[in-house]
């Protein structure tokens, strides 16, 4: 049963659709993943890289690795990033780099950003992989070849020391696979909006402690409106305890330690809601931060 449901879930997710926008339950520290506007934001150079191994013991389950990297420049008006994926889904794998650009603006203590990014992604789905009860299935007798598309996304970001508001597109166009082809190639490439809207802001409880409620809200016309609604206790700048609710899908625990003001590591942990979740244990989410320089003000932290 559970060989036949991951064959029916994924390879039929695959053919119908190549391009999504990777998960992440850490978003707001991953936040090129979502938001091209994100870069600078952080006002130093700053790296993140995040692993993401989601419905552990499911055949053919999606695994996401993340890398950005972002900074200001021109006198903190233009922030400039980097973005690099991976994400494998049963026998389809998805690669992708993309370039950032934003424009900064000061209102007061308020900064507003405009973010536009383009790239290439590169999709390959490996249908000779899969296990056959009839081999002569000439369907799955071919790997899809390469296909290399580019892509664009684009947000804007607003956002003060203390709260944030932004609303992005993280990928403009969707690519479809064509199950009728002797190879299953990708015949066709359409304009299909992936809408996102992020918000938050930080509470101050006592000397020690602070609040940080988030939410994040996504569309998709495959899956309908899901939100993740995040709360973080923040303990002395140093350790962060978080939970979070994603419609339909997961309760998420999340524990972020923050060693030295550069370093911050992560890790969150999602226990499925979703009817699968009796195929599967959770998913688990690993996350590196690093920024870079000494203009990092120790008291006057960044939240997000």
């Amino acid at each position: 049963m559970k060989h036949i449901l991951t064959l029916a879930l994924l390879v039929g997710w695959s053919c119908a659709m190549g391009q999504h926008t990777p998960l992440t339950s850490q978003y707001l520290f991953n936040g090129l993943a979502i938001n091209p506007a994100y870069a600078g934001s952080r006002d130093v150079l700053a790296a993140n890289l995040t692993h993401r191994q989601q419905w552990v013991g499911f055949d053919g389950a999606p695994v996401t690795q993340t890398l950005s990297i972002h900074a200001p420049l021109a006198r903190r008006k233009v922030g400039l990033g980097l973005m690099l994926y991976n994400d494998r889904i049963g026998v389809s794998n998805e690669t992708g780099v993309f370039s950032n650009y934003a424009y900064r603006m000061r209102f007061g203590k308020k900064t507003l950003s405009l973010g536009f990014g383009a790239g290439l992604t590169m999709l390959r789905a490996n249908w000779t992989d899969v296990a056959l009860q009839n081999m002569t299935d000439q369907s799955f007798s071919m790997n899809t070849r390469n296909a290399v598309r580019p892509n664009f996304s684009a947000g804007v970001f607003y956002y003060s020391k203390s709260w944030f508001m932004g609303a992005s597109v993280p990928f403009l166009f969707s690519h479809s696979y064509e199950a009728n082809q002797p190879s299953l190639t990708i015949v066709e490439s359409s304009l299909q909006a992936q809408p996102m809207l992020t918000g938050g802001t930080v509470i101050e409880l006592s000397k020690d402690l602070k609040l940080k409620p988030s939410t994040l809200l996504r569309y998709r016309v495959e899956s309908g409106l899901q939100a993740d609604i995040s709360s973080n206790l923040i303990i002395k700048n140093k350790v962060w305890a978080g939970v979070s609710y994603r419609t339909g899908d997961a309760v998420i625990g999340m524990l972020e330690i923050l060693p030295t003001p550069q370093w911050r590591v992560g890790y969150a942990y999602d226990m499925g809601l979703s009817p699968i979740s009796r195929y599967h244990h959770g998913s688990h989410e690993l996350m590196l931060q690093y920024e870079f320089g000494y203009r990092i003000r120790v008291r006057d932290p960044r939240y997000f």
